[in-house]
């Protein structure tokens, strides 16, 4: 079972400019947008008269309205409860409440689809909610939504669960987070780096791999008993409603377009490796071994920035000297993020926020998925994050990200259920990211006491653009290759026994990066190392993330008034740049 993207606006209308909205501060209840819907069904009688059956399809609404609410909830606590504690009974929970709503779906889809085949000059708000039940993605077998249910939470608690153990000494076992991703980040021990990247590699895919196959082909099935010729080809009306088989093509472009930039890079922070590890373990004209990229996907290189920099890069490191002599703990960053959005006129977190998110990993032995999420819990009130925050930058950019999930789940809270949604995910992932851009800068840093003033010299300027390539540029053509996997292996064109080699092979052609490896064996299953693979989450939102995030950035900084680089720009108490953003 998959709810689509309900919002999703042609790309390129989206990369030119985002559409404005009034901004609504209430958060109604489900009562209210119950309430909302009688109003509206009293309006519609006194100007239609006895349309009958709008009367029906409003009464349908309604109730759809309420139980999809209370349905969301209920799945929303169970993903909560599992993310938050990785149990088999609280995965059994999730597993039951996805078949629930398979069923809830599948009966309320024959409904809309019946009021929408009648729905020509109905108000649009009506016949495009009728739409959009009518477009779920549900199973009609009980049984293989129930597999596919059972599946889905067991690659998730492989990942959850997965750790690399030590062959020698007291033979100590490691999380992902932060053990490994601290390793990858600040080990420059060649060996030491191989040892947790091959570690996580094998201790996650090859236990996923069989299920991960058997998933793929449940998908497929259920996407043509829905109408689609696979499943690419409902990610891709995810993607992108009016023009969805144009997609990849409008994704290719925008690669190409980056990658004479990217090669540089590339070409750039290779000699720099090779400085450091060798010209034998780092050679010209070949791919990178991805171990050495400070990340364990090398999506992001921004922690070898002191490899790479022509200059010391002092920023960062001055900013989480700042939190530990503030003595701050992980609540005041989130405290400090709520801030910079209330600064800019958008809401403050709700009491249940507060209340019930997880916002550091718990020392009572639970097994928690420590992958930062934001969840909508489908009350008009109740949002949380999940996150397992350590005190460094890079989660202090994280959770000002998260945030911006929750911010834009507040500002949709009083639509109805269906109209609940981004205009695009990548719109979605773009909204924190865009703040993001403001809050590293050493002016934000300074504003906020975490550095001294007078960290705009040239040489942090240099640093700073050079550490936002590695974190922004690097990351595109990893963010496109994901789903450029994944659409082959729904279209059948990529066989399990070829999964992990196929996978190399487009990061080689796409990124130029290798395994430090040899990784031929068929049972291995190297792409469920990666969080979004087991979890099925699809990841071109992110790919259009950091397309939008640079363009809504230099909207926002024009109507805050500020004039110069854009990359100084700080929207940092500009109700201006805020009401413009929502």
């Amino acid at each position: 079972m998959r709810l689509l993207w309900r919002f999703m606006l042609p790309l390129s209308l989206l990369l030119v400019g985002a559409a404005s909205h009034t901004r609504r501060k209430s958060q109604h209840d489900n009562e209210a947008r119950i309430l909302d819907l009688l109003l509206q069904e009293l309006k519609l009688t006194e100007e239609r008269g006895n349309d009958d059956q709008l009367k029906e399809a409003l009464d349908f609404l309604r109730d759809y309205n309420q139980e999809a609410d209370l349905m969301s909830h209920r799945m929303a606590l169970y993903e909560f409860d599992f993310n938050t504690n990785v149990t088999d009974i609280n995965s059994k929970k999730v597993e039951d409440q996805q078949v629930l709503f398979n069923s809830f779906l599948q009966t309320q889809k024959f409904k809309a689809e019946k009021f929408y085949k009648e729905s020509h000059g109905w108000p649009d708000d009506i016949s495009r909610q009728l739409k959009f039940i009518s477009m779920a993605v549900v199973s009609t077998d009980p049984h293989l939504a129930r597999e596919m249910a059972e599946i889905s939470s067991n690659l998730s608690s492989i990942y959850a669960s997965a750790k690399v153990c030590e062959t020698s000494g007291d033979k100590k076992c490691h999380d992902l987070e932060p053990d490994l991703l601290d390793t990858m980040a600040n080990s420059r021990d060649y060996d030491e780096l191989l040892w947790a990247w091959k570690g996580w590699h094998d201790a996650t895919g090859p236990k996923m791999k069989s299920m991960y196959a058997r998933l793929v082909e449940l998908m497929n099935n259920e996407a043509k008993e829905n109408g689609y010729a696979d499943e690419a080809a409902v990610w891709m009306e995810e993607n992108d409603e009016t023009n969805p088989s144009g997609f990849e093509a409008l994704s290719d472009k925008f690669l190409a377009d980056i990658m004479p930039l990217y090669t540089e890079l590339h070409a750039y922070v290779r000699g720099r490796l090779a400085k450091t590890y060798g010209s034998d373990r780092v050679q010209d004209n070949k791919p990178i071994s991805v171990h050495l990229l400070g990340n364990m996907w090398a999506q992001d290189w921004s922690s070898i920035i002191s490899l790479v920099s022509p200059y010391a890069n002092k920023l960062f490191q001055e900013a989480e000297k700042g939190m530990q002599s503030r003595s701050l703990k992980a609540v005041d960053l989130f405290k400090i993020a709520e801030e910079f959005y209330t600064s800019i006129g958008l809401d403050p977190m709700t009491d249940a926020f507060w209340k019930y998110s997880m916002l550091t990993k718990p020392t009572d032995g639970r097994t928690v998925q420590c992958h930062a999420a934001a969840h909508d819990m489908s009350t008009g009130k109740d949002f949380r994050i999940h996150m397992c925050t350590e005190m460094n930058m890079f989660n202090f950019y994280v959770i000002h990200h998260e945030m911006g999930h929750v911010e834009y789940y507040m500002e949709y809270a009083n639509q109805p259920h269906e109209f609940r949604g981004g205009a695009h995910s990548g719109f979605h992932e773009a909204i924190g990211d865009t703040i993001g851009l403001s809050v590293v800068t050493p002016k934000h840093l300074a504003t906020i006491g975490l550095v001294d003033a007078g960290q705009d010299t040239y040489e942090n300027s240099i640093s700073f653009l050079l550490n936002l390539a590695l974190q922004k540029v690097a990351f595109l053509p990893f963010g496109y290759t994901i789903d450029k996997w994944r659409w082959r292996v729904f279209r059948g064109d990529i066989k399990p026994n070829d999964y992990t080699s196929s996978w190399w092979n487009m990061h080689r052609e796409y990124r130029g990066v290798a395994p430090p490896v040899p990784r031929d064996d068929p049972s291995l299953f190297d792409p469920g190392a990666k969080y979004h693979v087991p979890a099925n989450v699809p990841y071109s939102r992110y790919f259009i993330s950091h397309l939008l995030q640079f363009q809504f950035h230099e909207a926002l900084c024009a109507a805050a008034g500020y004039k110069g680089p854009l990359h100084k720009c700080d929207i940092y108490r500009s109700t201006d740049a805020g009401a413009k953003f929502m």
